[in-house]
């Protein structure tokens, strides 16, 4: 089996924080084999868990995602989908601040 972006992810993430590969196992309650097994792409990870590794690593869904699209291509539809899991002051908020940035982009173009 081949290494699937997101275990990429986790596996960068895990070795950012310092975190050895026991650790994380140990942490996410399976035994380091199955853990280095899944760093090795030869064992399909469970949902149950992916959501463990997230849970020691201390990462959401949306940090493995923004890792996944390298966060410098995100695209409208991006920040339409994260901005769904703000509340509704929240995303009025979020909107002010990008007319913001934009008027004072189009400011400094003048």
């Amino acid at each position: 089996m081949s290494q699937e972006p997101i275990v990429g992810v986790l596996i960068k993430r895990r070795k950012q924080a310092g975190i050895s590969r026991e650790k994380i196992a140990s942490i996410a309650g399976m035994s380091e084999k199955t853990y280095q097994r899944i760093e090795r792409g030869e064992a399909d990870m469970r949902l149950s868990q992916y959501r463990a590794i997230l849970r020691a690593l201390e990462m959401t869904d949306l940090d493995v995602a923004l890792d996944m699209m390298d966060v410098q291509q995100v695209s409208t539809e991006d920040v339409a989908s994260a901005s769904r899991m703000l509340n509704n002051e929240a995303r009025q908020l979020l909107v002010k601040l990008m007319v913001m940035i934009f008027l004072d982009r189009q400011a400094d173009k003048s």
